[in-house]
């Protein structure tokens, strides 16, 4: 099949429609004044009124909350206007005063009707000389099909096929691969766009978000990024490197848990970069930190995405989330298949999620998780919060006291009780560098040597049966590097504790996801060797993402406020997000979320809504 599409401009916005196939194809009676050129129109369902007659009282606050909610609607789409029931079965009048808002307020010039909708006229052979009316049966649009459209007609004009519209919007951040669009061929395939702005920015379309209106899936019209380790059919899966690109080609098929977002209505735009872009916050010389920054970038940047998904093996989304002032998460492992992506570690690898909102994060967690077996219940949550204190001394005023202030919050308004614990001193709960257990160290050189092997060494051989070279082996213990890391596992999970009533015993508390002796992160490593750093060294040698990721527990990052540092860039003083994560005992998924969705209702103002650019809140 031959894909095609146009690419055009209204109202100094830039858009693009694939025409290979149509949404919909009206058939009627009588020529429409639509030609073979493409004409915006925009498709309006209309309810029946309990007075009987749709009037402008009726069509207004429609079209307003219309443009409020959809970003790629706008005013020159009305030129044509298509109204049709949201029932089918009922028949009632379009007042003609209804008629006169549309020609005087919303400049349009052809209006189309379905054919149960009849114009009431105050008299016969009433007139509106500059508004052409036309109708046409019941045909292929569904009771709710609402939004703009182009719309052109076939070889004899009684056909009027209509296509979908995409905004397109200039992806200046470099964060994505390509923007990306499905062909609605019924068999799941999807396009690079392949196009740039002026400036060489990629171009990412999305869809309208009127065209999920009358859904009732939980993600319906949800705007998603994905980064590039997920196969998607009919696109190419980087992964970060050419070399990958040219060995795995183009997916034949779509990572299971990208079709579970897909089944539950989100809409992917884009496959963002695993290599560190620009970041939006600061002095726009920042990195968003691990192999997950694109995505993070991304939605720290565009308010026009809901949501994005990366992966997480070591930290690589609970630190750019940390970093960006997003809400991310590292499951349970093994609460969502992996099949479809580029696994890096298979013990510890995760796919996990960035919003800017708790409300949202849970919502699409939800949604993601809902048949996962994974999933424990629980009844209450844990009335305890393990916070490790090793480094609070070594912590400036201003970041010391938003932690402060958030836990006091929680124990006030949860009834939770915090309990500090030095994991570096003599305490049961310290983590020993030694009698079988797995070290952070040991954990970094277990994922590298295993990417090598399993990985790597796969892509090497093919390489070299490609261009006759020779690699070296890879020589890695890793049944002994298991065995540490069951033996870590069961002593970290130990001391979160299991509890039938309220899933996890208690929850753990890490103030620096990110460790405070690494920001702020500029992308250049010169700078960060002349950076000062929020503290001094790290006395915990336990980072925030070593005992999850080990552990195969769940931790959810959520910002909690902001504080300055001195640019090395801009010279000035910027603002940089501060975060916090909450560590649960494996397959408590669910309570961690209740958990960071109670905070983000609670009056006190815990967890907000962050915004994107330069500043968080």
């Amino acid at each position: 099949m031959l894909y095609v599409l146009l690419q055009y401009d209204l109202d100094d916005i830039q858009y693009f429609t694939p025409y290979h196939q149509s949404s919909c194809t009206l058939r009627t009676a009588t020529t429409l004044p639509i030609g073979e050129t493409f004409t915006p129109i925009v498709v309006i369902p209309v309810s029946k009124p309990d007075e009987g007659i749709f009037t402008p009282q009726h069509l207004r606050p429609l079209i307003e909350s219309y443009l409020q909610q959809d970003d790629v609607l706008t005013q020159s789409f009305f030129n044509t206007v298509l109204l049709h029931p949201e029932d089918r079965s009922t028949k009632f009048d379009i007042d003609i005063s209804a008629l006169v808002y549309l020609m005087r307020e919303m400049d349009a010039k052809i209006l189309i009707l379905d054919e149960s909708l009849k114009i009431n006229l105050p008299s016969p052979g009433t007139v509106l000389p500059s508004l052409s009316v036309h109708t046409v049966p019941s045909g292929c649009l569904s009771d709710k099909t609402a939004g703009p459209y182009l719309a052109r007609s076939q070889l004899f004009g009684n056909e009027i096929d209509l296509f979908p519209v995409y905004r397109l919007y200039a992806e200046y951040y470099r964060t994505f691969v390509s923007g990306v669009y499905p062909l609605n061929d019924g068999l799941g395939t999807y396009r690079v766009l392949g196009k740039v702005d002026e400036f060489g920015n990629q171009m990412i379309p999305v869809p309208s978000r009127l065209y999920t209106i009358d859904s009732e899936k939980p993600l319906a019209g949800e705007r998603v990024g994905v980064k590039d380790i997920y196969y998607i059919k009919g696109l190419p899966t980087t992964a970060g490197s050419r070399t990958y690109t040219a060995w795995r080609g183009t997916a034949n098929t779509t990572a299971s848990s990208m079709v579970k977002l897909q089944n539950e209505g989100a809409e992917i735009v884009g496959k963002a970069k695993t290599v560190a872009p620009f970041s939006p916050r600061g002095d726009l010389y920042q990195s968003c930190g691990s192999s997950s920054s694109g995505p993070a970038c991304a939605m720290a940047a565009y308010h026009w995405l809901d949501f994005t998904v990366g992966s997480d093996t070591a930290g690589s989304v609970r630190g750019p989330a940390a970093v960006a002032g997003l809400y991310g998460n590292k499951p349970t492992q093994g609460i969502i298949n992996l099949d479809g992506l580029v696994q890096v570690l298979k013990w510890t690898d995760t796919p996990g999620i960035f919003t800017r909102s708790p409300a949202k994060f849970k919502k699409i967690l939800d949604a993601w998780y809902s048949d996962s077996q994974a999933n424990r219940r629980h009844n209450h949550l844990p009335k305890t919060l393990l916070v490790p204190s090793d480094d609070f001394p070594d912590m400036p005023e201003n970041i010391r006291s938003i932690v402060v202030k958030t836990l006091r919050v929680i124990e006030n308004t949860l009834g939770m009780k915090v309990e500090m614990i030095n994991q570096t001193a003599t305490h049961p709960h310290k983590h020993p560098d030694d009698g079988g257990f797995m070290t952070v160290e040991m954990f970094k050189k277990t994922i590298f040597a295993w990417q090598s092997r399993y990985l790597g060494q796969t892509i090497l051989k093919w390489y070299g049966s490609q261009n006759e070279g020779r690699f070296p082996p890879v020589d890695e213990d890793f049944d002994k590097m298991k065995e540490r890391q069951e033996l870590t596992a069961e002593w970290f999970n130990g001391m979160i504790g299991r509890d039938e009533e309220t899933c996890s015993k208690t929850i753990s508390v890490y103030v620096d996801p990110f460790p405070l002796d690494k920001l702020p992160v500029y992308r250049e490593e010169k700078l960060n060797n002349i950076s000062e750093s929020f503290i001094p060294k790290r006395k915990n040698r336990l980072f925030a993402y070593a005992p999850a990721s080990i552990s195969g527990a769940p931790e959810y990052v959520v910002p909690i406020g902001h504080v300055p540092f001195k640019s090395l860039v801009s010279g000035v003083e910027e603002m940089h997000p501060l975060s916090m994560s909450f560590i649960a005992y494996p397959g408590c998924d669910s309570m961690l979320l209740g958990f960071v969705n109670k905070l983000g209702q609670l009056s006190a103002g815990v967890l907000k809504d962050t915004k994107t650019g330069r500043i968080a809140f």
